[in-house]
Protein backbone atom coordinates (compact mmCIF):
# COMPACT_ATOMS: atom_id res chain seq x y z
CA UNK A 1 0.00 0.00 0.00
CA UNK A 2 1.13 3.26 -0.61
CA UNK A 3 0.27 5.12 2.80
CA UNK A 4 2.59 3.19 4.87
CA UNK A 5 3.73 4.76 8.29
CA UNK A 6 7.39 5.15 6.92
CA UNK A 7 6.62 7.55 3.61
CA UNK A 8 4.30 9.45 5.91
CA UNK A 9 7.43 10.33 8.08
CA UNK A 10 9.39 10.88 5.19
CA UNK A 11 7.13 13.40 3.60
CA UNK A 12 8.06 15.76 6.85
CA UNK A 13 10.93 16.91 6.06
CA UNK A 14 13.79 19.64 7.59
CA UNK A 15 11.79 22.19 5.73
CA UNK A 16 8.37 20.99 6.78
CA UNK A 17 5.95 23.24 8.87
CA UNK A 18 3.54 21.09 11.03
CA UNK A 19 0.60 22.81 12.51
CA UNK A 20 -1.55 20.45 15.09
CA UNK A 21 -5.06 22.42 15.75
CA UNK A 22 -7.79 21.12 17.91
CA UNK A 23 -11.35 21.89 16.87
CA UNK A 24 -14.12 23.24 18.61
CA UNK A 25 -17.09 25.37 18.70
CA UNK A 26 -16.37 28.86 18.49
CA UNK A 27 -12.70 28.96 19.09
CA UNK A 28 -10.42 26.38 17.94
CA UNK A 29 -6.54 25.90 18.71
CA UNK A 30 -3.09 25.64 16.91
CA UNK A 31 0.22 24.93 18.01
CA UNK A 32 2.91 25.23 15.33
CA UNK A 33 6.26 23.65 15.09
CA UNK A 34 9.30 22.37 13.06
CA UNK A 35 9.86 18.98 12.00
CA UNK A 36 11.81 18.32 15.27
CA UNK A 37 8.09 19.01 17.35
CA UNK A 38 9.88 22.02 18.39
CA UNK A 39 6.82 25.01 19.03
CA UNK A 40 7.92 28.28 16.99
CA UNK A 41 5.37 30.06 18.44
CA UNK A 42 2.80 30.18 21.78
CA UNK A 43 -0.73 28.40 21.19
CA UNK A 44 -2.82 30.66 18.87
CA UNK A 45 -6.44 31.08 19.37
CA UNK A 46 -8.58 30.69 16.08
CA UNK A 47 -12.02 32.50 15.84
CA UNK A 48 -14.32 30.16 13.74
CA UNK A 49 -14.85 32.76 11.07
CA UNK A 50 -13.07 33.84 7.94
CA UNK A 51 -10.87 36.66 9.89
CA UNK A 52 -9.87 34.03 12.27
CA UNK A 53 -8.70 31.02 9.46
CA UNK A 54 -7.23 34.14 7.58
CA UNK A 55 -5.47 35.50 11.08
CA UNK A 56 -3.49 31.72 11.65
CA UNK A 57 -2.67 31.56 7.88
CA UNK A 58 -1.13 34.62 7.95
CA UNK A 59 0.85 33.62 11.36
CA UNK A 60 1.68 30.39 9.22
CA UNK A 61 3.14 32.60 6.17
CA UNK A 62 5.34 34.58 8.07
CA UNK A 63 6.80 31.62 10.09
CA UNK A 64 7.26 29.65 6.84
CA UNK A 65 9.33 32.13 5.83
CA UNK A 66 11.36 32.68 8.67
CA UNK A 67 12.60 28.99 9.26
CA UNK A 68 12.73 29.01 5.41
CA UNK A 69 10.13 26.27 4.87
CA UNK A 70 8.34 25.41 2.30
CA UNK A 71 5.75 22.73 2.82
CA UNK A 72 3.11 23.71 5.25
CA UNK A 73 1.27 20.26 6.98
CA UNK A 74 -2.13 21.74 9.00
CA UNK A 75 -3.61 18.55 10.72
CA UNK A 76 -6.69 17.86 13.04
CA UNK A 77 -8.98 14.83 14.30
CA UNK A 78 -12.06 14.50 12.27
CA UNK A 79 -14.57 13.74 14.73
CA UNK A 80 -17.71 15.73 15.24
CA UNK A 81 -18.98 17.78 12.68
CA UNK A 82 -16.49 21.35 14.21
CA UNK A 83 -13.61 20.50 12.03
CA UNK A 84 -15.59 20.58 8.72
CA UNK A 85 -16.00 24.17 7.78
CA UNK A 86 -12.64 24.85 8.77
CA UNK A 87 -10.93 21.85 6.77
CA UNK A 88 -13.11 22.91 3.61
CA UNK A 89 -11.71 26.71 4.14
CA UNK A 90 -7.87 25.44 4.02
CA UNK A 91 -8.77 22.80 1.01
CA UNK A 92 -9.56 25.59 -1.04
CA UNK A 93 -7.07 27.85 -0.03
CA UNK A 94 -4.84 29.82 -2.63
CA UNK A 95 -1.93 28.45 -0.55
CA UNK A 96 -2.70 25.23 -0.76
CA UNK A 97 -1.42 23.90 2.88
CA UNK A 98 -1.20 20.28 2.95
CA UNK A 99 -4.46 18.51 5.32
CA UNK A 100 -4.22 15.45 7.52
CA UNK A 101 -6.21 13.88 9.58
CA UNK A 102 -5.29 12.13 12.88
CA UNK A 103 -6.71 9.16 14.94
CA UNK A 104 -8.59 11.06 18.06
CA UNK A 105 -7.98 7.62 19.33
CA UNK A 106 -4.36 8.24 19.16
CA UNK A 107 -4.90 11.80 20.27
CA UNK A 108 -6.04 9.99 23.97
CA UNK A 109 -3.69 7.10 23.83
CA UNK A 110 -0.56 9.61 23.35
CA UNK A 111 -1.79 12.33 26.18
CA UNK A 112 0.04 10.71 28.99
CA UNK A 113 2.88 10.07 26.98
CA UNK A 114 3.24 14.25 26.35
CA UNK A 115 3.80 15.09 30.13
CA UNK A 116 2.87 11.91 32.49
CA UNK A 117 -0.37 13.50 33.43
CA UNK A 118 -3.98 12.35 32.21
CA UNK A 119 -4.55 16.24 31.87
CA UNK A 120 -6.99 17.64 28.81
CA UNK A 121 -7.19 21.06 27.49
CA UNK A 122 -7.46 22.56 23.83
CA UNK A 123 -3.48 23.90 23.21
CA UNK A 124 -2.29 20.27 24.49
CA UNK A 125 -4.41 18.20 22.44
CA UNK A 126 -2.91 20.88 19.54
CA UNK A 127 0.23 19.87 20.54
CA UNK A 128 -0.41 16.21 20.14
CA UNK A 129 -1.74 16.28 17.18
CA UNK A 130 1.22 17.99 15.56
CA UNK A 131 3.41 15.47 17.40
CA UNK A 132 1.36 12.88 15.69
CA UNK A 133 1.97 14.47 12.34
CA UNK A 134 6.15 14.35 13.47
CA UNK A 135 5.78 10.51 13.97
CA UNK A 136 4.29 9.91 10.87
CA UNK A 137 0.58 8.75 12.49
CA UNK A 138 -1.76 10.66 10.26
CA UNK A 139 -3.62 10.03 7.32
CA UNK A 140 -5.07 12.17 4.09
CA UNK A 141 -7.74 13.86 4.69
CA UNK A 142 -10.54 13.39 2.28
CA UNK A 143 -13.56 15.73 1.73
CA UNK A 144 -15.98 14.22 -0.30
CA UNK A 145 -17.37 16.56 -2.93
CA UNK A 146 -20.65 16.70 -5.95
CA UNK A 147 -22.30 13.20 -5.41
CA UNK A 148 -20.12 12.05 -2.43
CA UNK A 149 -20.47 14.20 -0.27
CA UNK A 150 -24.46 14.10 -1.09
CA UNK A 151 -24.31 10.16 -0.59
CA UNK A 152 -22.05 10.65 2.45
CA UNK A 153 -24.80 12.89 4.06
CA UNK A 154 -27.75 10.58 3.32
CA UNK A 155 -26.43 7.95 4.32
CA UNK A 156 -25.72 9.70 7.68
CA UNK A 157 -29.39 10.41 7.67
CA UNK A 158 -30.65 6.58 7.14
CA UNK A 159 -28.19 5.58 9.71
CA UNK A 160 -29.97 8.00 12.38
CA UNK A 161 -33.65 6.82 11.43
CA UNK A 162 -32.68 3.87 11.74
CA UNK A 163 -31.86 4.35 14.73
CA UNK A 164 -34.80 5.60 15.36
CA UNK A 165 -36.76 2.99 14.10
CA UNK A 166 -35.04 0.45 16.00
CA UNK A 167 -35.62 2.41 19.18
CA UNK A 168 -39.27 2.41 18.40
CA UNK A 169 -39.42 -1.07 17.75
CA UNK A 170 -37.54 -2.05 21.21
CA UNK A 171 -40.21 -0.35 23.36
CA UNK A 172 -43.01 -1.72 21.62
CA UNK A 173 -42.11 -5.21 22.32
CA UNK A 174 -41.07 -3.94 26.13
CA UNK A 175 -44.45 -2.76 26.50
CA UNK A 176 -46.43 -5.85 25.26
CA UNK A 177 -43.68 -7.80 27.14
CA UNK A 178 -45.16 -6.53 30.50
CA UNK A 179 -48.75 -6.59 29.46
CA UNK A 180 -49.05 -9.19 26.98
CA UNK A 181 -46.37 -11.69 26.98
CA UNK A 182 -47.45 -14.23 25.77
CA UNK A 183 -48.14 -12.19 22.15
CA UNK A 184 -44.90 -12.34 21.36
CA UNK A 185 -44.81 -16.16 21.18
CA UNK A 186 -47.19 -15.96 18.01
CA UNK A 187 -45.26 -13.85 15.85
CA UNK A 188 -42.12 -14.50 14.22
CA UNK A 189 -41.49 -10.38 14.49
CA UNK A 190 -43.92 -8.80 17.35
CA UNK A 191 -43.89 -5.64 15.33
CA UNK A 192 -44.59 -6.90 11.40
CA UNK A 193 -47.62 -4.90 9.75
CA UNK A 194 -49.61 -7.61 10.60
CA UNK A 195 -49.52 -7.51 13.97
CA UNK A 196 -48.81 -3.72 14.45
CA UNK A 197 -52.55 -3.09 12.66
CA UNK A 198 -54.22 -5.72 15.13
CA UNK A 199 -52.35 -3.72 17.97
CA UNK A 200 -54.22 -0.86 17.05
CA UNK A 201 -57.47 -2.42 18.03
CA UNK A 202 -57.26 -4.98 20.34
CA UNK A 203 -53.73 -4.98 22.06
CA UNK A 204 -53.73 -6.77 25.49
CA UNK A 205 -55.74 -9.86 26.77
CA UNK A 206 -58.83 -7.91 28.44
CA UNK A 207 -59.78 -6.12 25.06
CA UNK A 208 -59.42 -9.41 23.12
CA UNK A 209 -61.59 -11.58 25.74
CA UNK A 210 -64.07 -8.30 25.55
CA UNK A 211 -65.45 -8.61 21.61
CA UNK A 212 -66.98 -11.65 19.80
CA UNK A 213 -64.44 -13.77 18.41
CA UNK A 214 -66.08 -12.86 14.63
CA UNK A 215 -64.93 -9.29 14.88
CA UNK A 216 -61.27 -10.23 16.01
CA UNK A 217 -60.92 -12.21 12.50
CA UNK A 218 -62.31 -9.48 10.69
CA UNK A 219 -59.43 -7.46 12.08
CA UNK A 220 -57.46 -10.05 12.07
CA UNK A 221 -58.29 -10.20 7.52
CA UNK A 222 -58.48 -6.83 7.22
CA UNK A 223 -55.21 -6.61 8.93
CA UNK A 224 -53.87 -9.52 6.31
CA UNK A 225 -55.03 -8.93 3.59
CA UNK A 226 -56.68 -12.01 3.82
CA UNK A 227 -54.40 -14.21 4.14
CA UNK A 228 -54.79 -15.08 8.55
CA UNK A 229 -58.08 -15.06 9.56
CA UNK A 230 -59.51 -17.92 12.38
CA UNK A 231 -56.17 -20.27 13.75
CA UNK A 232 -54.44 -16.73 14.30
CA UNK A 233 -57.56 -15.58 16.35
CA UNK A 234 -57.45 -18.50 18.07
CA UNK A 235 -54.01 -18.59 18.95
CA UNK A 236 -54.92 -14.79 20.20
CA UNK A 237 -57.75 -15.95 21.94
CA UNK A 238 -55.81 -18.97 23.45
CA UNK A 239 -52.74 -16.73 24.48
CA UNK A 240 -55.45 -14.02 26.05
CA UNK A 241 -56.91 -16.70 28.69
CA UNK A 242 -53.74 -17.73 30.17
CA UNK A 243 -52.07 -14.48 30.18
CA UNK A 244 -49.82 -13.86 33.22
CA UNK A 245 -49.56 -9.96 31.82
CA UNK A 246 -49.95 -6.63 33.99
CA UNK A 247 -53.60 -5.76 34.53
CA UNK A 248 -53.10 -2.31 35.82
CA UNK A 249 -52.57 0.68 34.03
CA UNK A 250 -54.12 -1.06 30.69
CA UNK A 251 -55.72 3.08 29.06
CA UNK A 252 -52.19 4.21 29.57
CA UNK A 253 -50.43 1.46 28.12
CA UNK A 254 -52.44 1.96 24.99
CA UNK A 255 -51.90 5.12 24.62
CA UNK A 256 -48.40 4.70 24.68
CA UNK A 257 -48.64 1.37 22.80
CA UNK A 258 -50.36 3.66 19.82
CA UNK A 259 -48.08 6.51 19.98
CA UNK A 260 -45.19 3.89 19.62
CA UNK A 261 -46.72 2.76 16.88
CA UNK A 262 -47.27 5.78 15.08
CA UNK A 263 -43.51 6.51 15.29
CA UNK A 264 -42.59 3.75 14.02
CA UNK A 265 -44.73 4.03 10.86
CA UNK A 266 -43.97 7.50 10.92
CA UNK A 267 -39.91 6.73 10.65
CA UNK A 268 -40.56 3.92 7.95
CA UNK A 269 -42.07 6.17 5.67
CA UNK A 270 -39.15 8.93 6.92
CA UNK A 271 -36.59 5.97 5.44
CA UNK A 272 -38.69 5.09 2.19
CA UNK A 273 -38.34 8.90 1.08
CA UNK A 274 -34.62 8.53 1.56
CA UNK A 275 -34.24 5.75 -0.01
CA UNK A 276 -36.45 7.12 -2.77
CA UNK A 277 -33.75 10.40 -2.47
CA UNK A 278 -30.15 7.76 -2.11
CA UNK A 279 -32.23 6.13 -5.14
CA UNK A 280 -32.23 9.15 -7.21
CA UNK A 281 -28.65 10.20 -6.91
CA UNK A 282 -27.50 6.73 -7.76
CA UNK A 283 -29.13 7.00 -11.08
CA UNK A 284 -27.15 9.89 -11.78
CA UNK A 285 -23.94 7.86 -11.47
CA UNK A 286 -22.38 5.49 -13.97
CA UNK A 287 -21.15 4.08 -10.92
CA UNK A 288 -24.92 3.21 -9.54
CA UNK A 289 -25.38 1.13 -13.32
CA UNK A 290 -21.69 -0.63 -12.57
CA UNK A 291 -22.31 -1.64 -8.69
CA UNK A 292 -26.23 -2.84 -9.01
CA UNK A 293 -25.06 -4.97 -11.90
CA UNK A 294 -24.09 -7.32 -8.78
CA UNK A 295 -27.48 -9.77 -8.11
CA UNK A 296 -28.31 -8.92 -4.77
CA UNK A 297 -26.74 -5.52 -4.77
CA UNK A 298 -29.76 -2.54 -4.99
CA UNK A 299 -29.49 1.53 -4.54
CA UNK A 300 -29.13 1.07 -0.95
CA UNK A 301 -26.25 -0.95 -0.48
CA UNK A 302 -24.71 0.20 -3.74
CA UNK A 303 -24.61 3.80 -2.53
CA UNK A 304 -23.66 2.74 1.40
CA UNK A 305 -20.58 1.55 -0.02
CA UNK A 306 -20.13 4.48 -2.47
CA UNK A 307 -20.90 7.10 -0.26
CA UNK A 308 -18.75 5.69 2.62
CA UNK A 309 -16.01 4.99 0.38
CA UNK A 310 -15.97 7.89 -1.76
CA UNK A 311 -14.01 7.76 -5.11
CA UNK A 312 -12.76 4.34 -5.38
CA UNK A 313 -9.83 5.42 -7.26
CA UNK A 314 -8.36 7.32 -4.36
CA UNK A 315 -7.24 3.22 -3.11
CA UNK A 316 -5.11 1.64 -4.28
CA UNK A 317 -6.05 -2.11 -2.83
CA UNK A 318 -8.62 -3.52 -1.40
CA UNK A 319 -7.30 -3.92 2.15
CA UNK A 320 -7.30 -0.66 2.41
CA UNK A 321 -11.50 -0.38 1.98
CA UNK A 322 -11.36 -3.37 4.19
CA UNK A 323 -9.16 -1.37 7.30
CA UNK A 324 -11.60 1.48 6.84
CA UNK A 325 -15.07 -0.73 7.26
CA UNK A 326 -12.61 -2.04 10.26
CA UNK A 327 -12.89 -5.53 8.72
CA UNK A 328 -9.31 -6.16 9.05
CA UNK A 329 -8.61 -8.67 11.27
CA UNK A 330 -6.27 -8.81 14.58
CA UNK A 331 -4.73 -11.09 17.19
CA UNK A 332 -3.28 -11.15 20.37
CA UNK A 333 -0.01 -13.42 20.75
CA UNK A 334 2.61 -13.99 22.99
CA UNK A 335 5.20 -16.71 23.14
CA UNK A 336 3.57 -20.12 22.89
CA UNK A 337 0.10 -17.86 23.87
CA UNK A 338 -2.06 -18.08 20.44
CA UNK A 339 -4.70 -15.52 20.35
CA UNK A 340 -8.04 -16.16 18.55
CA UNK A 341 -8.53 -14.34 16.12
CA UNK A 342 -11.02 -10.95 15.31
CA UNK A 343 -12.00 -8.38 13.05
CA UNK A 344 -11.02 -5.23 14.63
CA UNK A 345 -14.24 -2.84 14.27
CA UNK A 346 -11.52 0.02 13.53
CA UNK A 347 -13.49 1.65 11.00
CA UNK A 348 -16.67 2.84 9.27
CA UNK A 349 -19.60 0.94 11.34
CA UNK A 350 -22.05 1.92 8.66
CA UNK A 351 -19.71 0.72 5.86
CA UNK A 352 -19.36 -2.61 7.75
CA UNK A 353 -22.59 -3.25 8.72
CA UNK A 354 -23.75 -2.44 5.21
CA UNK A 355 -21.20 -5.03 4.05
CA UNK A 356 -22.72 -7.38 6.05
CA UNK A 357 -26.08 -6.87 5.31
CA UNK A 358 -24.19 -7.17 1.05
CA UNK A 359 -23.27 -10.54 2.64
CA UNK A 360 -26.81 -11.55 3.47
CA UNK A 361 -28.41 -10.22 0.23
CA UNK A 362 -25.70 -12.18 -1.96
CA UNK A 363 -26.10 -15.20 -0.02
CA UNK A 364 -29.69 -15.49 -0.90
CA UNK A 365 -29.94 -13.82 -4.85
CA UNK A 366 -26.19 -14.68 -6.20
CA UNK A 367 -25.37 -18.09 -7.07
CA UNK A 368 -21.53 -17.69 -7.24
CA UNK A 369 -21.56 -15.58 -3.48
CA UNK A 370 -24.38 -18.65 -2.73
CA UNK A 371 -21.61 -21.30 -3.55
CA UNK A 372 -18.65 -19.34 -1.91
CA UNK A 373 -20.81 -19.31 1.66
CA UNK A 374 -21.80 -23.27 1.48
CA UNK A 375 -18.27 -24.07 0.60
CA UNK A 376 -16.71 -21.70 3.72
CA UNK A 377 -19.64 -23.61 5.85
CA UNK A 378 -18.89 -26.93 4.90
CA UNK A 379 -15.27 -26.97 3.86
CA UNK A 380 -12.55 -29.53 5.94
CA UNK A 381 -10.58 -27.11 7.23
CA UNK A 382 -11.54 -24.38 9.44
CA UNK A 383 -15.19 -24.76 8.34
CA UNK A 384 -17.07 -20.94 9.63
CA UNK A 385 -20.27 -20.54 11.89
CA UNK A 386 -23.49 -18.66 9.69
CA UNK A 387 -22.06 -14.78 10.81
CA UNK A 388 -18.37 -15.50 10.12
CA UNK A 389 -19.10 -17.26 6.76
CA UNK A 390 -21.86 -13.72 6.02
CA UNK A 391 -19.11 -11.90 7.00
CA UNK A 392 -16.78 -13.16 4.46
CA UNK A 393 -19.02 -13.37 1.51
CA UNK A 394 -19.46 -9.44 2.34
CA UNK A 395 -15.87 -9.01 2.25
CA UNK A 396 -15.82 -11.03 -1.22
CA UNK A 397 -18.26 -8.94 -2.55
CA UNK A 398 -16.58 -5.56 -0.91
CA UNK A 399 -13.62 -6.83 -3.08
CA UNK A 400 -15.45 -7.61 -6.11
CA UNK A 401 -17.43 -3.95 -6.01
CA UNK A 402 -13.50 -2.37 -5.21
CA UNK A 403 -12.39 -3.59 -8.39
CA UNK A 404 -15.82 -3.03 -10.80
CA UNK A 405 -15.22 0.50 -9.74
CA UNK A 406 -11.74 1.02 -10.51
CA UNK A 407 -11.98 -0.46 -13.58
CA UNK A 408 -15.84 0.96 -14.29
CA UNK A 409 -16.17 -2.84 -15.37
CA UNK A 410 -19.83 -4.54 -14.87
CA UNK A 411 -20.15 -7.60 -13.06
CA UNK A 412 -18.91 -10.84 -14.83
CA UNK A 413 -19.98 -13.89 -12.81
CA UNK A 414 -17.11 -15.98 -14.33
CA UNK A 415 -14.78 -14.13 -12.48
CA UNK A 416 -16.62 -13.78 -9.44
CA UNK A 417 -14.40 -16.49 -7.67
CA UNK A 418 -11.55 -17.06 -9.60
CA UNK A 419 -10.18 -20.41 -10.78
CA UNK A 420 -8.91 -21.96 -7.90
CA UNK A 421 -11.56 -21.25 -5.47
CA UNK A 422 -14.05 -22.53 -8.25
CA UNK A 423 -12.01 -25.87 -7.69
CA UNK A 424 -12.27 -26.01 -4.21
CA UNK A 425 -16.20 -25.64 -4.72
CA UNK A 426 -15.78 -28.12 -7.21
CA UNK A 427 -14.20 -30.41 -5.30
CA UNK A 428 -16.07 -30.25 -1.98
CA UNK A 429 -19.34 -30.73 -4.24
CA UNK A 430 -17.76 -34.15 -5.69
Amino acid sequence: MKDTTSKRIEAVTATTLIVGIDAAKDVHYARITDYRGINLCKPVKVNNTTDGFESLLQRVKKLKIKHKCDKVIIGMEPSGHYWRAMGWYFILHESKPVMVGVNPFHVKQERELNDNSPTKSDPKDALIVAHLIREGRYFDMYLPEAEYAELRILNAERQRLMKQVSRANNTIVAVVDEFFPEYDKIWGRTTCRTSRKIMKQFAFPSEILAVDKSELIAVIKKASGGTEGQKLADEIICASEVSVGVREGLKSAKLKLLRLIEELEFYEELIAVLESELETVMDTLELGDILQSIKGIGPVISAAFVGEVGNAERFDDWKQIRKLAGLNLTEKSSGYHKGKTKISKRGRPYLRYMLYMAGQSCCKHNPEMRQYYQYLRRRKNNPLCKDQATVAVGLKVMRIMFYMAKNKEKYNPEKALGDVRQQQILSLTA
